[in-house]
């Protein structure tokens, strides 16, 4: 588990108590998905907890695919892929066209 959540310590006891309540839900969740999915209970019990991670930073980021995958520890790539497997929406790169005046 993480000690250190801002480089001084603080946040550590919230993000115990997040992992704990994770924890608590795990039995749960492989009985609900051994039924449900036999045979596939890791990748199933993966993408339910990688799918709102993703959509989240992605959000927390503005739709930025580059610092969402370096907030991640993933390449941009990587990144892409999960979200594709996931069939998560990737937002759009508003960019503007060449010379275009602001």
């Amino acid at each position: 588990m993480v000690d250190v959540v801002d480089g001084r310590g603080e946040g550590t006891a919230e993000l115990r108590g997040v992992a704990r309540a994770l924890a608590e839900t795990v039995p749960q969740l492989v009985d609900r998905l051994s039924t449900a999915k036999p045979g596939r209970l890791y990748r199933e019990a993966l993408e339910l907890l990688e799918r709102p991670l993703l959509g989240h930073v992605l959000s927390l980021t503005g739709g930025n695919q580059l610092r969402a995958a370096r907030l991640l520890g993933l390449n941009r790539n990587t990144l892409r892929k999960r979200c594709r497997e996931l069939q998560l929406a990737l937002p759009r790169a508003s960019r503007r066209p060449r010379g275009a005046v602001v």
